[in-house]
């Protein structure tokens, strides 16, 4: 039994110390960034994910590009072995093209699910000093009418979870109309899907709805 007290901190200094080595080779070799094309609106980022198998990616390494009106542009992988990701694309069709990008293109990217923001419960009339974490998926509705209210947005998801205190509603020009959107916060990934499941393609005050899950 000494014996095993004794090397067990020395098992996992070692492994800090591998680590610490790995990390500094990473640093010196630096990331890899590129943007993915050919993707569509329903792709996920686990879609990407298995595209890119063997890349030793993870969710937190795929950014998806939205234009204004919330249409993929592109989704831009980091950290994985480039050329290995461009065999890979190749050997499946060459349906997505993969191009060299820079984390000046990274960076700014916005991910829509997964966040985590900093909320300010209420009590009475008076904001309480305790700060809580909440977990939040962003929900695209395109197509609402142009006199949609936040009230109407509830009302077309009743029965879905989600938090009706924070409807954003933007209008986008487009051809031949603007196109009236909505952004909805949802708790979870799995609401945010039952939402889509249960609502793409209903009705809001005589309009079809477009529901999409943003990442």
């Amino acid at each position: 039994m000494l014996g095993f007290s004794c090397l067990f901190p020395l098992l996992v200094l070692l492994s800090a110390v591998i680590n610490e080595v790995d990390d500094f080779a990473r640093v010196l070799k630096g990331l890899v960034y590129g943007r993915l094309s050919g993707i569509t609106k329903h792709t996920l980022r686990t879609d990407i994910l298995n595209l890119l198998e063997g890349c030793n990616l993870t969710l937190q390494d795929v950014k998806v590009d939205y234009n204004r009106s919330y249409f993929p542009d592109g989704a831009i992988p980091s950290r994985y072995a480039f050329d290995h990701a461009i065999k890979v694309i190749n050997k499946k069709g060459r349906l997505y093209k993969l191009d060299r990008a820079d984390r000046s293109q990274w960076d700014p990217l916005r991910t829509y699910d997964g966040k985590t923001v900093s909320i300010n419960p209420v009590v009475g009339d008076k904001i309480t000093l305790v700060h809580k974490l909440q977990y939040i998926v962003m929900v695209l509705l395109q197509g609402l009418p142009r006199n949609a209210l936040p009230e109407d947005v509830e009302r077309f998801l009743a029965g879905c979870e989600f938090n009706s205190s924070n409807i954003q509603l933007t209008t986008r020009q487009a051809f031949p109309d603007p196109i009236r959107m909505a952004l909805v916060h949802f708790p979870s990934q799995s609401q945010a899907m039952n939402a889509f499941i249960t609502k793409n393609r209903g009705f809001c005050l005589n309009n079809q709805i477009l529901v999409r899950v943003l990442h």
